[in-house]
C-alpha cells in the first residue's frame, strides 16, 4: 500500500513540476513578444516588403515586419522611412 501511494505521489509531483516549467517558458515567450497593433502604435504607419508587393503590412515598428520579408521599409505617417533589417 505504501509503496502505490508513494508511486501516486511521486508521478504527481512530476506532472506538477512539469506543467509549472511548460507555464513559465509560455509566459516568458508572450512577455517577449512585440504587440504589433495599430492601438498601440502612437505615431502609426506601415510596412512594405518586396516580397509582398501592393501590400499595406499593420506595423510602426520593424520588430512587426514578417518573419520571410525581403527588404522590408517601415513608413511612419510623418513621411519618413526606415529600412527593416
Amino acid at each position: 500500500m505504501a509503496a502505490a501511494s508513494m508511486t501516486k505521489l511521486s508521478l504527481t509531483f512530476v506532472l506538477l513540476l512539469s506543467g509549472l516549467v511548460v507555464f513559465g517558458e509560455v509566459a516568458e515567450a508572450s512577455r517577449s513578444r512585440v504587440d504589433c497593433s495599430l492601438v498601440r502604435c502612437i505615431q502609426g504607419g506601415y510596412i512594405t516588403c518586396d516580397n509582398y508587393p501592393y501590400q499595406k503590412l499593420d506595423g510602426c515598428i520593424c520588430d512587426c515586419a514578417p518573419w520571410n520579408g525581403k527588404n522590408c521599409v517601415l513608413h511612419l505617417q510623418s513621411g519618413s522611412t526606415q529600412h527593416c533589417s
